[in-house]
């Protein structure tokens, strides 16, 4: 199936058609069990937010031997029964072997979702048990108030046994203190400014 760019998306759609879409349409959508989601552009603050903390993770040490740092890349969390993948703002994951290979969910160590008072029931409902049933290891939740403040970043963390994340520590004091895959502090303010 190729689409042109003035053609309306199915409402469901395989890997291999996903991976026959222009690189226009297919920054558009994320497929959840084959079921075709529409993403809407995010406000300047939204990326900005995602960038800077992206660099600023970069910038810290890991107790992984290779790590990469990404903005809205795909990430392919499960193929059977349904094709599901999605696009965090920021995704941490280990080096690939492969130049060019898109990380999937083995590969992943952390996602954030940043998060505004219209995201915020899909980023901690539905996302948070995808990428939890998909066994990624720990999930950030930047919460952005109306003027795009940080409110608070949750940290949750895979309790394997249970196949769902349990928080782990609420960032409420202006920074974001990380002691998992990456070690370090980040400022609320740096990442808003």
């Amino acid at each position: 199936m190729t689409l042109e760019p003035s053609a309306v998306l199915p409402h469901e759609m395989t890997e291999a058609e996903y991976r026959n879409l222009s690189e226009h349409l297919s920054r558009e959508i994320e497929v959840v069990h084959g079921h075709v989601i529409v993403r809407d552009s995010p406000v300047p603050e939204h990326n900005r937010v995602a960038r800077r903390l992206a660099g600023a993770l970069e910038q810290l040490p890991s107790i992984e031997p290779c790590v990469r740092v990404e903005t809205d890349i795909d990430v392919v969390l499960w193929r059977v029964p349904k094709f599901t993948f999605r696009r965090p703002d920021v995704t941490v994951y280990r080096c690939l072997p492969e130049r060019g290979a898109k990380p999937e969910a083995g590969d992943a160590l952390i996602v954030v979702e940043v998060s505004s008072p219209s995201t915020a029931a899909e980023d901690l409902l539905d996302k948070k048990v995808q990428y939890a049933r998909a066994g990624i290891p720990a999930y950030l939740v930047v919460s952005l108030d109306t003027k795009y403040d940080i409110e608070e970043v949750r940290e949750f963390r895979l309790d394997a046994h249970a196949a769902e994340y349990r928080l782990h520590r609420l960032h409420r004091e202006g920074f974001i203190e990380l002691e998992h895959v990456v070690l370090g502090e980040i400022s609320f303010a740096d990442l808003t400014r």
